[in-house]
């Protein structure tokens, strides 16, 4: 890891590490681990930034793990902490960020169900009838747009689909069926793994 000397600055991934964090090139060298590897390189080249946009799963934290060095890496810096796993609401992440060491009141946290009920909601009017496959989090990100949730795919004019553990085939032949019968579909994420502190 060598410190980066300009400001501003791109950095591109280029690998994925798994447990360890993505991987950066920045001033043409490779950096592993966004929180603390790359601010480290960067140095004062934050210092301007507006905002920094952490990912959590793998980059924060592993599960109930705190990545080594990511809270202290990143205290008093301009931190959102955005996340593409839809299983929780900000408010329950923002106090797992918490409860691991990182500064992180709840309007800080962006998740991808509040990112996917809003884009849904801007394909669809109110009322509409969505079948929801995931978390209760997700559920309430949709009721709270103004759309209408229901468990039959006859009944769907819309699916919103996000991780959840419980996630089953029920839920997923419903989903199946509502889609191939031409509902709008939303994804709030395509992740293959998910980041734990047991691994991938």
């Amino acid at each position: 890891r060598e410190r980066a000397e300009h400001a501003p600055f791109s950095a591109a991934v280029i690998a994925d590490s798994g447990f360890r964090g993505p991987a950066f090139e920045v001033g043409g060298h490779l950096v592993w681990g966004f929180t603390a590897a790359l601010l480290d390189a960067l140095g004062d080249a934050v210092a301007p930034a507006v905002a920094l946009l952490v990912d959590l799963d793998g980059t924060a934290y592993a599960g109930a793990v705190a990545i080594p060095g990511a809270a202290a890496a990143l205290d008093g810096l301009p931190v959102t902490y955005v996340t593409n796993n839809a299983s929780r609401g900000p408010g329950d992440v923002a106090q797992h960020l918490r409860d691991l060491g990182f500064a992180a009141p709840d309007d800080t946290v962006v998740t991808s169900a509040q990112a996917g009920a809003g884009l849904l909601a801007s394909l669809v009017p109110a009322g509409t009838a969505v079948l929801v496959v995931g978390a209760p989090a997700l559920r309430a990100e949709v009721e709270g747009r103004g759309l209408v949730l229901v468990d039959r795919a006859e009944d769907a004019r819309a699916v919103i689909q996000g991780h959840s553990p419980e996630t089953g085939w029920a839920r997923l032949s419903e989903a199946a069926l509502a889609i191939r019968a031409g509902a709008v579909w939303v994804a709030t994420n395509t992740d293959a793994t998910l980041p734990t502190e047991r691994g991938l």
